[in-house]
């Protein structure tokens, strides 16, 4: 009886511990609450694991104005493409890549203002590259670790949909 006890706590800690946001590739963590500054930490974090791996060449500049979104943004140059994972809608959830390629003129993708000047990377050109491939779908997948602390569910999924089909 003890030991069948004892083999249930442990497949209790395993599926519980399952079921929680895992550390990510880039060692980006937040512990306890969540904060701007914790947050702004792990986007940090996450950008200095993955942005040399990226083929920023005939990446082009945009300048963000005002109402716009980063996912706005993201749909705007990187619309309909076909063949590039499961992006939802019109490839929206490819603005990590942007964040990316911006090196830390965004730190936080809810959080952008006029006048900033990002980097849109070739997207085709880094997909078809084995390496930035795999710096793309881990730091998405990383970025939806945050968006899972931060609360925001749709986010969240949408991220770990397109990741999980790099």
């Amino acid at each position: 009886m003890k030991k069948a006890l004892v083999c249930l706590v442990i497949l209790a800690v395993i599926a519980g511990m399952s079921c929680q946001s895992g550390p990510t590739k880039s060692g980006a963590v937040i512990d306890g609450s969540v904060t701007q500054e914790k947050i702004d930490s792990a986007f940090n974090k996450i950008y200095d694991a993955y942005r040399s791996k990226l083929d920023l060449t005939g990446a082009r500049e945009y300048t963000v104005q005002r109402g716009d979104t980063l996912s706005d943004i993201t749909r705007r140059h990187y619309g309909n493409m076909p063949n590039v994972g499961q992006a939802g809608p019109s490839n929206g959830f490819y603005f990590p890549l942007l964040m990316l390629a911006s090196n830390h003129v965004i730190v936080d993708p809810d959080f952008i203002e006029p006048g900033m000047k990002i980097v849109i990377p070739d997207l085709r050109k880094n997909l078809d590259n084995s390496a930035s491939r795999k710096a793309i779908k881990n730091c998405i997948s990383d970025v939806s670790y945050i968006y899972d602390k931060k609360g925001q569910t749709a986010n969240y999924q949408g991220l770990v949909n397109l990741a999980n089909s790099l």
